[in-house]
């Protein structure tokens, strides 16, 4: 494992990619909307030309899927996409797509080239149970790893944690992201000076022991998890309740201030005991 390295899978406009770069961090980024990626290239051109910075464009799929992939651009340009279930789903929620062709990008071939990462964080809409399974192949694996967990199906929500559990990943926490973007925190760069960053729209936020919220065990996240899909019933998208005027806004700066958060998405992290 490299310990100065992350794959940030989801590179969209360099939210994260930043956080990981201030910190000290070589990233290995994985973008398969052009315009994404050549917008990065230019806002990250001096890490790029230092060898900090790596970007890799094209869709992330598996080799059954060929050469090249279809890939749906979306107006909402985080929800992109090779998986034509998100795609009637963004279509749904008011938000329409268009097809291109992307190169597809083979996640084994990324890790022989580059090594495994210290923290790999996978937030490509649809393929990220592809990349675990890749992983499943190597017996060295990333100390922390991310994932957006599904919104949909609590059960879907066990097979993620319990495919992290089969990687060997026995630490997790729930990660709600519904306050990520503004939050400022003081955090240490690889050599160990602190510094100060405030999160972006769209940021995942801190990883592993920086996120200020305890590990728990594989049943207790589920514990966690039920409780939040109890949250989505009464208030999650679509809820009948959220549509009366003001209710949403007011909720949002009730849960801020008591840091109980409405059930925004949340991303799963998970962690490798120490060896």
């Amino acid at each position: 494992m490299k310990r100065n390295l992350i794959f940030d899978f989801g590179l969209h406009k360099g939210e994260d990619t930043a956080f990981y770069l201030a910190k000290g961090f070589q990233v290995v980024a994985f973008e398969a909307n052009p315009e994404l990626a050549n917008a990065c290239r230019a806002r990250f051109a001096a890490e790029i030309e230092a060898g900090l910075l790596t970007i890799m464009e094209g869709a992330v799929a598996p080799p059954s899927a060929g050469d090249t992939v279809t890939f749906f651009v979306n107006e909402r340009s985080v929800w992109g996409t090779i998986d034509k279930d998100w795609v009637e789903r963004n279509e749904k929620a008011g938000a329409s797509s268009k097809k291109i062709t992307a190169q597809r990008i083979d996640v084994a071939d990324t890790i022989q080239k580059f090594g495994m990462p210290f923290y790999m964080k996978i937030d490509i809409e649809g393929a990220d149970q592809h990349v675990l399974e890749v992983l499943a192949k190597f017996p060295e694996k990333p100390k922390y790893i991310s994932i957006e967990s599904s919104k949909d199906d609590y059960q879907d929500v066990v097979s993620e944690c319990d495919r992290l559990r089969g990687l060997g990943y026995n630490r997790f926490k729930a990660v709600q992201q519904e306050y990520i973007p503004g939050m400022r925190d003081q955090f240490q760069r690889m050599d160990g000076t602190p510094f100060s960053y405030t999160f972006p729209a769209d940021s995942s936020g801190p990883f592993g022991d920086e996120i200020r919220q305890s590990w728990v065990s594989h049943e207790a996240v589920l514990d966690e998890y039920r409780s939040i899909f109890r949250k989505y019933r009464w208030l999650g998208s679509g809820s009948a309740l959220l549509r009366i005027p003001g209710l949403h806004r007011m909720l949002w700066h009730f849960g801020r201030r008591l840091n109980i958060g409405l059930p925004g998405w949340y991303d799963t992290h998970a962690a490798l005991d120490e060896k």
